[in-house]
């Protein structure tokens, strides 16, 4: 890197929607890189959140089609972003970008930092489409001058599955800004019909198989039977959405169960939530936990990959077996009926977030992370 220009970092992303919690992370080192010292460029398939937030803030975005499928042309547009932008790093979020990258980018080995925002590749379909994405990721895995994992249980997955090298690695836990004191309530009940005092436990996700809606339905049935009064806010659209709603009505769950669309402000529904209920089969380091915790919400969710990094179990929440309908239920009715463990649950996770999960630790962390790798380019040159 030259001495008399700023640390370049050309950011790809292979989706556009700031709903996910990748892109959301791109579209927060967009806003964060640049008062770091950092002159930051996009790659991203064209349209979509990602390329507007670039805009807004004045960053340079080149679009390539890596949004799905194969693409030779994706990796060539990315190839030409590399050759016009000319980064000292290319950090890729997600498998998708970074299969990219590593092939278009000719440096690859020397400054492709490799976010993985979870580790799904062992999820992937079929065990003949699981055994091709984690063969691609060996393969590629020498192109890779550092590793990133959001969270301890995805670095030492990674290793195991051979994808990434833990002396490569590094763990930088997802950040969030912390809400200020006093966060308005009352809004979210109103709108579902819900008075204060009824128990209304919120859960956030996309309608998909990771997040195993139905074993979170079937338990609020059996929770119903304890607190007749309870309230299941269900935040989330997907191609699962039809089959939840048959689920509920199957069981019988009626306005026990509210089905409420995505929107891009939940302060609302976390404020006036008296739980937030998570029931993920895999995950990371999902921000909806760390959005909950942050408003003093206590958790109940299965203590998946890096959840436990987060919720500590019986100080901010409560950590179930995944597809355990019974145990979720359990853990639920619990803190539905302790305002005392719920309030003393609250107060933990807000106190967690704020001392180890919060945006500007994520950004100096990540910084740090890009300068490391500059360095060690620049020496081996």
């Amino acid at each position: 890197m030259p001495a008399d220009r700023e640390l370049r970092v050309l950011l790809v992303a292979a989706a556009t929607s700031t709903t996910g919690g990748g892109e959301r992370h791109v579209a927060d080192l967009l806003r964060l890189l640049p008062a770091r010292g950092i002159e930051v460029g996009l790659v991203t398939p064209p349209g979509g959140d990602l390329a507007l937030l670039a805009a807004h803030v004045g960053i340079p975005f080149h679009h390539a089609d890596i949004a799905g499928g194969l693409s030779m042309a994706g990796r060539s547009q990315i190839g030409t972003a590399i050759h016009t932008f000319e980064p000292d790093i290319v950090h890729a979020h997600g498998s998708r970008a970074a299969f990219y990258a590593r092939l278009a980018d000719p440096k690859a080995a020397r400054r492709v930092v490799y976010t993985l925002h979870g580790i799904h590749v062992d999820k992937a379909g079929s065990a003949l489409r699981q055994s091709a994405f984690v063969s691609a990721e060996r393969v590629l895995k020498p192109r890779t001058a550092r590793f990133v994992t959001v969270c301890d249980s995805d670095r030492r997955k990674g290793a195991r599955l051979g994808i990434l090298e833990s002396r490569r690695s590094t763990t930088v836990y997802n950040g969030i800004e912390v809400p200020s004191t006093g966060s308005a309530s009352g809004t979210f009940r109103a709108e579902l019909g819900v008075s204060e005092g009824v128990p209304l436990a919120l859960s956030i996700g996309r309608f998909h198989e990771q997040k195993d809606q139905p074993t979170l339905l079937r338990a609020w049935s059996l929770v119903r039977e304890r607190v007749p009064a309870a309230v299941l806010a269900l935040v989330g659209a997907g191609e699962l959405d039809a089959e939840l709603r048959a689920l509920a009505e199957e069981l019988g769950l009626g306005d026990a169960v509210r089905f409420v669309a995505p929107r891009p402000d939940l302060a609302p529904a976390y404020a006036d939530a008296d739980i937030f209920a998570l029931s993920s089969l895999w995950e990371g380091l999902p921000y909806v936990v760390l959005e909950a915790m942050s408003f003093g919400v206590p958790v109940v969710s299965t203590g998946v990959d890096g959840i436990p990094e987060a919720v500590a179990d019986g100080e901010s929440g409560l950590l179930v077996p995944p597809g355990d309908s019974n145990a979720l239920a359990g853990a639920i009715v619990r803190l539905l009926g302790d305002p005392d463990a719920r309030a003393r649950m609250g107060e933990a996770g807000a106190a967690i977030v704020r001392e180890r999960f919060g945006l500007e630790r994520m950004a100096d962390e990540l910084v740090a992370v890009y300068r490391s790798v500059a360095a060690a380019s620049a020496a081996s040159s």
